[in-house]
């Protein structure tokens, strides 16, 4: 048995077990390169995958874009209706195609033009996720956009609201006429010669028309400037990626 072992021993010294070290290292490197090859292609699968995913969102993300921007320009028009007829009640030039016979002291008083915001856009963007890409950059920038324009939005609508609520608030405590008119919409001589003409009412009414056209309008007007903005570097980006 000793003897077999030593023999044993010496093979092993020799030029087999170099073959067989060659052989074993040459295996364990194989294992390596398919261990690697295989973690590339699942890492190139999932990048594939994530790129495919990304590409949909931003094509979702520019048809609500499309929506967002056409609303607003709709809420503009009416802003514009609504500018007409606190100038008629001003006593300044307007355009009277866009002021109703006998609506404008309704609208004056009464009308809420407030812009709804679509959360979609934000929504898609908060819940996806997003790669390295140039185009993802521009869609956290454009998230951020919409909560910073939904926030000033908010701000001026509730100023807005408090001031036309204050101005029928006046009414209600100085004038007889006005269960009347917030009961049957019946304005008669007194009533439209006080809204037409009283200097109090004219000051809270251009007040009112200030905050909403100029205030308001023009936060909307910088929201629609930065969505239309954003559209066209979102596509930019989309293209350059192509």
């Amino acid at each position: 048995m000793k003897l077999f072992n030593a023999q044993r021993f010496g093979l092993l010294k020799g030029s087999r077990f170099k073959k067989y070290m060659v052989y074993a290292f040459g295996e364990i490197v194989l294992v390596i390169i398919g261990i690697l090859i295989a973690l590339g292609i699942n890492n190139w699968n999932q990048n594939r995958q994530l790129t495919n995913a990304n590409k949909e969102i931003q094509k979702k993300v520019l048809v609500q874009l499309d929506k967002d921007i056409a609303a607003i320009e709709d809420f503009q028009n009416d802003l514009d209706v609504l500018q007409q007829n606190y100038m008629k009640a001003l006593g300044r030039d307007y355009d009277a195609s866009k002021v109703k016979p006998g609506g404008m002291i309704g609208t004056v008083l009464f009308s809420v033009n407030a812009l709804s915001l679509d959360q979609h856009v934000m929504n898609l963007i908060e819940n996806a996720q997003l790669d390295d890409s140039a185009a993802s950059e521009e869609l956290i920038e454009l998230n951020s956009i919409y909560k910073a324009y939904g926030k000033d939005i908010n701000d001026i609508e509730t100023v807005v609201f408090e001031k036309m609520t204050n101005n029928l608030a006046e009414i209600e405590q100085t004038q007889p006429w006005y269960a009347d008119l917030i009961t049957d919409f019946d304005c008669k001589n007194d009533c439209i010669d006080y809204l037409l003409h009283n200097e109090g009412h004219k000051s809270r009414i251009a007040s009112l028309r200030f905050l909403y056209i100029n205030g308001y309008g023009g936060i909307v007007q910088g929201f629609h400037d930065d969505l239309v903005t954003s559209k066209a570097d979102l596509i930019t980006s989309m293209t350059i990626r192509e």
